[in-house]
C-alpha cells in the first residue's frame, strides 16, 4: 500500500483542473490569388468593413466577435487552391429568418449567382441559399427555423 501511495504522490496530476481560457472573437482566413477582386467582393457586394488591412491581408468584421480574413496567394501561412478547384470550406453567414430573402435579394441586384431563392435544409432545420465568392469559396446565408 505504501509503494501505491508513493508511486500516485509521484505523478505529475494537477492539483486543479483548469477552467477553459475564454474566447473573445473567432476569424475565418480564405486565401486569393486575386486579393483585390476578393476585396471588392466583400467590400462592395456584401458591404463588409474593414477592422484591419495591410497590403497582403484584409480583415472584415462580420459581427461584435466574428471576422473573415482575405490573404493573398504569396504572403499567408497558407496557398489558395485554384479558383475552378472545389474548395472543402463553406462560408456561412447567419441571419435572421426574416432577413435570407432580404439577402437573396439584395445579392441578386449586385448580379451575384445566387439560384432561384432560399431553401429548406438540414433536416428542416435552416432556410439557406449558397452562392461563390471571386476566389470559388462557396458562402451561404442561413438562419435557423426553430
Amino acid at each position: 500500500m505504501l509503494k501505491l501511495v508513493l508511486l500516485l504522490s509521484m505523478t505529475s496530476l494537477p492539483a486543479v483542473m483548469e477552467e477553459r481560457p475564454p474566447v473573445t472573437g473567432q476569424v475565418t482566413f480564405l486565401y486569393y490569388v486575386d486579393l483585390p477582386a476578393a476585396e471588392r467582393f466583400y467590400r462592395e457586394v456584401l458591404g463588409l468593413s474593414t477592422s484591419f488591412e495591410l497590403d497582403w491581408v484584409k480583415i472584415f468584421r462580420l459581427s461584435s466577435g466574428s471576422s473573415v480574413g482575405l490573404v493573398n496567394a504569396t504572403k499567408g501561412s497558407l496557398r489558395p487552391a485554384a479558383v475552378n478547384e472545389e474548395k472543402p470550406v463553406m462560408f456561412s453567414l447567419v441571419v435572421d429568418k426574416a432577413d435570407v430573402e432580404r439577402w437573396h435579394s439584395y445579392l441578386k441586384s449586385k448580379g451575384v449567382d445566387v439560384g432561384e431563392g432560399p431553401k429548406v435544409g438540414a433536416d428542416g432545420r435552416v432556410l439557406a441559399f449558397a452562392f461563390k465568392d471571386p476566389g470559388g469559396y462557396a458562402l451561404e446565408v442561413f438562419a435557423w427555423r426553430e
